[in-house]
């Protein structure tokens, strides 16, 4: 593994770090910016520490009954003012695991907006995609409350609901009676469609609609690849910030298929009863995804989440063609991984990936015997439980995101990092700097019930700086392209020949090329083009 020699944390923290320039002042809200009038009718919000917000407002009609499996449709208009206090219901899930009591709905399709102020400011503009795998999950969850970064960066921050698991992302296509009555890849044509409302409505919210940033984690990352490559999505957003997203983890037609008619097996119908999806109750739904992830993740030839399927339509081509393709020329990119990604999904709880060298045949079996000799040899502690992690980490999320950043880097400005920072209880019990601990970093929602973990025996103060900077470097890039202050050029853009890549750790540093002998093991392989 290449050395990369360590820089304190104090050279970043001071090329990032713009509090004084950027965040805004705290004086009092003019309450009568609450109430906006958007293209279907006016909503009255609310405030929080000099932040006004508004909650629950639906960018698409009900997609229930004859609606359901279909695409999303423009909400109707009203009169009078509708309150936008209370957010709206989330996408019907089958574990709450992710969004605790939040109570669940097929009139799911709503939107929130963060601000500092319902005026003609015109400031940058963040969309956030809520993370689950596609199949659970919010844009109203604690841990994605905006008002941090509101304050902080001076802009419009907005998180959205999509419709998830079987309602938002089974196929239909290749189904005998699904034409104009069951239509695909619905999850991400619902974040098509907030897009659209934010292009309408934002400005009226303060925010400048041609200056939007989408940005997302795990299937949230996933989706943020996702726009970059469907042509519906040109020009709703200018930048992107994909965190630890597998973007080799879309379905193909035959796999979408696949599982589809799996999941029609757990109700009992067939591809010839599919008007029955539409008849039965929401909660019949969810049980059957229940079933049907027990098969996912017994079966190792399997995907273990949902995922957008390549169409040939709508997603014309996976994502790597996609992007080589030039579909996301011009759009500026910031996109990074955990260094211990797997970690989690190897948890008791979850159990979805193998620990043992007997329970990685499967997975290592579609190479050839040399093909697999090149990979595992690239791990010292191969067949260790650390060492199938770190390939494991390596394979399914640090190598396809190290692809992804090279191709777009011949397209527009990219920006890479790794997310390395742990302490001794999430080493303890086995996660290290596992999938989604950046998270409360990055929205410095320490509050939370997860933040809460983070900070038990940890250094808080260390925490809190790492959060401003990663905060401020999310902000400034949402701002100009460019994760550093204004005139510094520390963190360098990606390019193949240098692989610049920003660590956040205790103590971070600028790492060129981080684990060049995995990347290059990986790479000779050809698997994520």
């Amino acid at each position: 593994m290449k050395h990369c020699p360590t820089r304190p944390f104090m050279v970043v923290f001071f090329l990032l770090f713009l509090v004084a320039s950027n965040t805004i002042n705290a004086t009092s809200v003019d309450t009568s910016q609450l109430t906006v009038k958007t293209k279907q009718g006016m909503v009255k919000g609310m405030t929080n520490q000099n932040i006004c917000i508004w909650k629950g407002i639906r960018y698409a009609k009900a997609p229930s009954g004859e609606l359901r499996f279909r695409e999303p449709q423009s909400p109707d208009s009203w009169t009078g003012v509708k309150d936008a206090t209370v957010f709206g219901p989330v996408a019907p899930q089958m574990k709450k695991i992710l969004i605790g009591n939040e109570p669940q709905g097929e009139d799911c399709l709503s939107l929130n907006v963060w601000s500092p102020g319902a005026d003609a400011k015109k400031r940058p503009v963040m969309v956030w995609i809520h993370g689950g795998g596609f199949v659970g999950g919010s844009g109203s969850s604690d841990m994605y409350d905006a008002t941090s970064i509101a304050q902080r960066g001076d802009v419009v921050v907005v998180t959205i609901n999509y419709r998830l698991g079987p309602t938002g992302f089974l196929y239909f296509k290749d189904m005998p009676g699904s034409a104009g009555k069951f239509e695909d890849n619905l999850g991400i044509k619902d974040q098509v469609a907030a897009l659209k409302w934010v292009k309408e409505n934002i400005a009226a919210f303060g925010g400048d609609p041609d200056a939007v940033t989408i940005f997302g984690e795990s299937a949230g990352g996933i989706s943020v690849e996702t726009l970059m490559a469907v042509p519906p999505a040109k020009g709703l957003f200018k930048r992107a910030i994909v965190e630890s997203g597998p973007a080799g983890d879309v379905w193909t037609p035959k796999m979408a298929t696949r599982v589809t008619t799996l999941y029609l097996q757990q109700l009992g119908l067939t591809p010839d009863s599919l008007y029955k999806l539409k008849l039965l109750p929401i909660d019949t739904l969810n049980s059957a995804m229940r079933r049907l992830m027990q098969v996912l993740i017994a079966d190792p030839s399997l995907p273990k989440t949902f995922a957008p399927t390549v169409d040939g339509g709508f997603l014309p081509h996976d994502l790597m063609t996609a992007i080589k393709n030039g579909q996301s020329n011009g759009v500026d990119l910031l996109i990074g991984t955990n260094k211990n990604e797997a970690n989690l999904f190897a948890m008791k709880k979850l159990n979805m990936l193998p620990i043992t060298e007997e329970q990685m045949k499967p997975y290592l079996n579609r190479f050839s015997p040399a093909v697999q000799k090149q990979i595992t040899s690239a791990y010292k502690d191969y067949p260790s439980r650390d060492g199938i992690l770190e390939l494991l980490t390596d394979g399914i999320f640090t190598m396809p995101s190290v692809k992804f950043a090279e191709l777009q880097s011949a397209q527009a400005n990219t920006y890479m990092y790794r997310f390395d920072w742990t302490s001794k209880p999430l080493t303890w019990v086995g996660l290290k700097s596992c999938h989604g601990l950046e998270i409360p970093f990055v929205f410095n929602t320490f509050n939370t019930k997860m933040g809460k973990k983070i900070l038990f025996l940890s250094n808080n103060k260390k925490i809190h700086q790492i959060s401003d900077q990663m905060q401020q470097a999310w902000v400034n890039f949402a701002r100009t392209g460019n994760p550093n202050a204004s005139g510094k050029e520390d963190w360098k853009k990606y390019e193949p020949a240098t692989r610049t890549t920003l660590i956040y750790d205790k103590k971070g540093y600028i790492c060129q090329d981080p684990k060049s002998t995995q990347r290059q093991a990986w790479a000779d392989l050809n698997i994520f083009e």
